[in-house]
């Protein structure tokens, strides 16, 4: 019995002592042939460290020999040493019968390290090079699919799909087709292969597109069907919620919006977009639920200042300048001239004149094109005695708005 047969009977029976020892031996004593197939059998078991200890054997005899260098190349790719890899990658030769292998190895690593041309190089070559292997144009497509370069990526899906090939290596090839449509900005293109999908092909994450391109072409019934859907299957599918909200926002049904909208939050309370279409969805019928649903957003997210201009906003809209006072209280706005613009609003609401003035003017530069901005700089300034500003305001107001007869009056009488 040779020295690589009892390594692979300790190995079968559990007995892995000897096996180091046994190893060492079937390299000294056991045929090259044997060797290698030893190697091929631990490396087939996971067993990549002892399989590199017999292949690295074999290339003190086998320096050139592909498949040697192929298969420690693959042991060090799983093992994260990319360096090593590319190392054993580049001796091998373009005669060599491994060299097809090489090309996908070193195609890999180089995508891996975020070289995306050099690997798509690679994968070119062995296009031209092996025009009858398949593997190229897939690994090519999936490059061009992993760059977000769906129109690129669309062109080899199809080249493959032409040829009779609808799944390779488990991946749908009509799934990536309408995904890269997606992609690319042609919904209804995209929409209809996706349609066509089987039970199989339209998985969770199919399912989620299918209701995302409904949405974006403004079929929000039928978005609402698939989501729901979706979520029957898997209701811990974050993403689902938003869209869901805004279809129903859609369709007018602001309380499914709202309940959606929480069922999300529920799942993720840290998406700031959630936030602010479930204030947008309670607004009208829960109120008191959105407004407290706005409060938690902005302790939780990690950037709440969106949350904040918005919620600002909707206390200016509706007159509650106190409540707009408080939620900017203390709060740093020289970077923000919109939440300025809103607290100067308040103030002047709210009977502090002076406050009111300082704060209108800091922001001017940033909206002195914008009409009602320059309205409240006037309302605030004709009762503080600053005419020259006001007279300014009042030019700059009237030169986007030449017609405003009540405006032309008040300049005049400056």
């Amino acid at each position: 019995m040779s020295k690589a047969n009892e390594v692979i009977e300790n190995i079968d029976a559990g007995e892995f002592s000897d096996v180091d020892g046994l190893i060492q031996s079937s390299i000294e004593q056991d045929d090259d042939q044997t060797q290698f197939s030893l190697a091929e059998t631990l490396l087939s078991r996971g067993l990549s460290v002892q399989a590199r200890v017999v292949y690295e054997a074999l290339l003190v005899h086998y320096p050139d020999e592909g498949q040697i260098l192929s298969r420690l190349a693959e042991i060090a790719v799983s093992d994260g040493d990319t360096d090593k890899a590319l190392d054993y990658i580049t001796k091998i030769e373009p005669d060599d019968d491994s060299y097809a292998e090489s090309l996908l190895v070193s195609a890999d690593i180089y995508q891996s390290q975020g070289l995306y041309e050099v690997s798509e190089q690679k994968l070119l070559t062995g296009i031209r090079t092996f025009q009858d292997e398949e593997v190229f144009k897939f690994a090519l497509a999936e490059l061009y699919f992993d760059e977000n370069k769906f129109d690129k990526a669309l062109t080899y899906y199809n080249i493959l799909l032409d040829a009779g090939i609808d799944n390779y290596s488990g991946i749908s090839i009509d799934l990536r087709k309408a995904s890269s449509l997606a992609g690319s900005g042609e919904y209804e293109e995209a929409i209809s292969e996706f349609e066509q999908l089987n039970a199989i092909e339209l998985n969770e994450d199919a399912q989620y597109q299918l209701g995302f391109l409904y949405n974006q072409v403004k079929d929000y019934n039928k978005s609402v069907k698939v989501l729901e859907q979706l979520l029957d299957i898997n209701h811990d599918y974050p993403t689902a919620y938003s869209i869901l909200v805004d279809n129903y926002l859609n369709l007018k049904k602001n309380d499914e919006a709202f309940k959606y909208a929480q069922l999300g939050l529920n799942l993720n309370e840290l998406d700031e977009n959630l936030y602010m279409i479930a204030f947008e969805a309670g607004t009208a019928d829960n109120l008191d639920e959105a407004l407290a649903l706005m409060s938690t957003g902005i302790k939780k997210v990690e950037n709440p200042l969106p949350l904040i201009v918005k919620l600002s906003d909707f206390y200016i809209t509706r007159g509650r300048f106190k409540n707009n006072l408080d939620l900017l209280d203390g709060m740093d706005l020289s970077n923000n001239p919109k939440l300025t613009w809103n607290l100067a609003k308040s103030y002047y609401e709210t009977d502090n004149q002076k406050l009111a003035q300082d704060n209108i003017l800091l922001v001017f530069d940033e909206f002195k094109d914008n009409l009602d901005y320059l309205s409240d700089v006037i309302e605030i300034l004709r009762s503080s005695g600053n005419k020259e500003v006001l007279k300014v305001a009042l030019q700059m107001y009237l030169k986007l708005s030449p017609d405003d007869i009540d405006m032309q009056e008040l300049l005049e009488q400056i």
